[in-house]
Parts: C-alpha cells; structure tokens; sequence
C-alpha cells in the first residue's frame, strides 16, 4: 500500500544523494514534526550532509522569507510547508536559486503540478494525510527510499503518528497499519493487547488507575487509595523489590486478574482493552509520544530530537517530570475559577478562557482533558489562550457522539477563520485557530451559535 509515496519520494531520494552543499532543515515543533525532524536529521548524517536544523512553531510568511536569505542552497521542510507552499513558491522559488524539499500531510495550498519544488504530500496520491499517514511516516519513506537499511527509523514513523492522533481505537489505519506492521516484522516494536492506560511503563500501577478519566471509573479515577483498593481486590501487590510496580510489570495472568476485578465492579473495560505497541526502549508508544509531543510544548524541540536519537531515557523522565507540573498547573486554574464566568462558562459549547495564565502550547491539552474527564456536559469545548503577534490561540474538541452524528469540527473551525480574518482548521474531532485578539468574542459567539445550528 505504501509503494505509492515510495515511488513519489524518488525525486527527493535523488535530489538529497547528490546534493553536494550545505542543506537547511526545518521541522515542526509537535511530536509528528520532531520525529519527521529526528528521521530527516538522521538519514542526513548517513549520507554525510552538512547541515544545520531549527524547528519552528509555524511557517509565517515573514520566517519563508528569512529562510530564503539563509546561506543553504537546499531547504529540507518536515512536517510544514505544504500549507504555505504557495509562499515558498513566491519566496523562495521564484526569488531564489534555491532547491525545496517539502515532506508534509498536511492539506496543500497549492496542487503537485503548481510548484516548481519537490514536494512530498500524501493528498496528492488520494491518501488522507489526517488518518492515513504522518508527516513522520512520510519522512520515514523517503529514507527507507534514500536505503533499505534505515528500517530502524520506523518507530519514529509511529511515534509520530501517534502524536497526531492518527490511531483509532488503539490501532494504526491506512499506511500507519502498513508501516506498523513492518515494525513488528523488524522486531523494532512490540504488539500485544493489553489495558491502555496512561503510564503504563513508567508509573506506578494505582497512578495509571487514578489518571483513568476517560472512562470514569467510580471511586478510581482521581483517587489514589481507591485505585490501590482496586489492585488489593484482584489479589495484586503494588510494590515488588522495594520500588512500585507499574502496570508492564504484570505478567499476562496478573494482568487479567485487574481486568476481571475491573468487570466485577462494572467498569466498561472493553474501552480500554487495545492493542499496545511497546519501542524497543520499554516505553509504551503513546506514552513516549506525549513525552516528545512535551519537549515542544515547553519550548524545547530540540532536546525531543536528541531523547529520540540518543534515547536519553534520564532527559525524557526529566521532560516529563516537568511537563506533568506545567500541566496540572493549568488544570488547577481551570478548577479554582469555575465559579468565574468570565473563564469558565458552559452554553451550547464549553468554554475555557485560559487569556494569559495558560500558556497557548498547554491549551489544547487542558481543552482535551476537560473533554474528557467530564468537567463538561456540552459536546463541543474549546479553549482559547493568548499567543505571540497579538493573537489568541484557539483549540477545540468535538465528542465522538456528534462527530459520528456528522459534525466535522475542523470545517466548522476554518469556515469561522475565513469570516474573522484568522487562520486554522483540523479534523473532524479536533481543530485550531489563530485569530487576531479583538475577534475572539466574536469567535466564541460564531463558534457557540454554529454548534448549536448544527445539533439542532
């Protein structure tokens, strides 16, 4: 399935072999660009190259234009510049004598035929770059096209497309499932159905349990003795040589005794009983994700590209340590205000005015744990937090219900920035903006009565 974008990732394969200067990459500053960022910086060394990388948070116009004044002859995208290849184009190609490389999944803003640059994107193959593949994965391709031989990057694909929320269910669709099962065949990952919960190689069994919200689990869920109690009731210990057990420390048969005791008390364990894909490092795949995913929310990409390529397990526990305090921060400001309708309020969608207290990287994750955790009876909530250039961040989350029903929240999203001179999109249950700071009243009212035309 994947011999399509092999085949499309020819020119680029050839064009990177036989360059002879100095190449500039840029990558994306979330978990699927530092991974496309990792592959791509990686499959240089191999060849030799020399060259520089910086990872950037977005692609304005005015960073295309800096960028088509660096020295590099070759500009390496990762992860950005399909959105913004009608800028490259005008900035760069047309400018410049400069060679374009862009691997991206992102929708274009120009078609294939209309650039004069190589440019790598599974839409023009009638892939759905939101599902079916990462800008990782597509990155992997083009290296395993460069050599056969740097199979070992696949588990960045994964990771990457993991921080994108392009697994269903628990498992890989479209050309992840493909470039998933190479990973298995390889030995580079390892499959195997299991309760996925977060932290399960790395925290202690009653935390994986307490941080189970989605589902709730009564008397469980924010509650640590009562996670404990639950592990006591299926006959488990907690701790073994000193230390706490964490849930990957259960053998097969431990493991179905917590389930069991979980389907004693009722608990819906079907939702969380899926396949669990575990790197060669112990970490379970989406747990590593969300440690990546954090090097760039806390303004740090670069060291996300040295725990991948170096696998510096003691700087990603440190990342981690660090992100889980920035997070419950936030969190805690949510809670202590709302009482204050002028930052929490609920009418056809739920509403979190973060404004400057949480940061505009922490934004989406505050807006997804509140979906989820039930903070929230509305089936959309967003969230909205102040950002660089005088704008304000937008983030929003949809419920699976209504997606099902037929909402597609990223549509909804774009046609409101198209009216409010803003910027943004996504997928179906999930989507962005950026919009200027004096439209965001505007925004939320757009955005309330859309929903509530919508659910009629």
């Amino acid at each position: 399935m994947v011999d399509d974008i092999l085949e499309s990732a020819e020119p680029a394969a050839e064009k990177l072999e036989n360059y002879s200067g100095k190449i500039r990459l840029i990558g994306q500053y979330d978990a699927d660009g530092i991974n496309a960022t990792a592959i791509a910086h990686e499959l240089l060394e191999r060849l030799g190259k020399e060259f520089e990388y910086e990872i950037v948070k977005q692609l304005y116009e005015e960073d295309i234009e800096r960028i088509a004044g660096e020295d590099e002859g070759l500009l390496f995208f990762v992860d950005i510049g399909s959105g913004q290849s009608d800028l490259i184009q005008k900035h760069i190609i047309e400018e410049t004598d400069k060679d374009v490389i862009v691997s991206d999944h992102h929708e274009p803003a120009i078609t294939e035929e209309a650039s004069d640059f190589i440019h790598m994107n599974p839409h023009f193959l009638g892939h759905d770059g939101g599902e079916a593949i990462s800008a990782a994965g597509m990155t992997y391709l083009l290296a395993k096209t460069v050599d056969k031989d740097n199979y070992d990057l696949v588990q960045y694909a994964l990771i990457g497309a993991t921080g994108d929320v392009q697994k269903q269910e628990g498992e890989f669709i479209g050309l992840n499932k493909d470039i998933a099962e190479e990973a298995i065949e390889k030995g580079v990952v390892e499959k195997r159905k299991g309760l996925d919960l977060y932290g399960r190689t790395t925290k202690p069994l009653q935390k994986s349990l307490m941080y189970t919200t989605d589902p709730h689990l009564e008397g469980v869920s924010n509650n640590e003795s009562g996670a404990i109690q639950l592990v006591k009731s299926a006959g488990l210990d907690i701790r073994d040589n000193g230390g706490f057990r964490t849930l990957a420390d259960l053998s097969e048969a431990e493991e179905k005794k917590l389930i069991n005791a979980m389907i004693k008390r009722g608990y819906p364990v079907q939702r969380l009983l899926n396949d669990i894909y575990t790197l060669e490092n112990g970490y379970e795949i989406d747990e590593f994700s969300t440690v990546i995913n954090a090097c760039g929310r806390l303004g740090m990409p670069k060291k996300g590209v040295r725990i991948l390529l170096e696998d510096d397990l003691e700087l990603a526990e440190k990342i981690s340590k660090k992100y889980g305090r920035k997070i419950s921060s936030s969190l805690r400001y949510v809670e202590e205000n709302q009482n204050n309708e002028d930052v929490v309020y609920e009418e056809d969608i739920g509403v979190i005015d973060g404004n400057s207290t949480i940061d505009s990287d922490f934004i989406g994750t505050v807006t997804t744990i509140t979906m989820s955790n039930g903070f929230f009876t509305a089936p959309v909530v967003m969230g909205v937090a102040e950002a660089e250039k005088e704008k304000v961040k937008i983030s929003s989350r949809a419920s699976k219900e209504v997606v099902e029903a037929g909402l597609n929240l990223g549509d909804v999203i774009g046609d409101i920035c198209e009216e409010l001179d803003g910027e943004g999109g996504g997928h179906n249950i999930a989507a962005g903006a950026k919009i200027p700071q004096d439209k965001k009243e505007a925004f939320i009212e757009r955005l309330n009565s859309t929903i509530s035309e919508e659910l009629a």
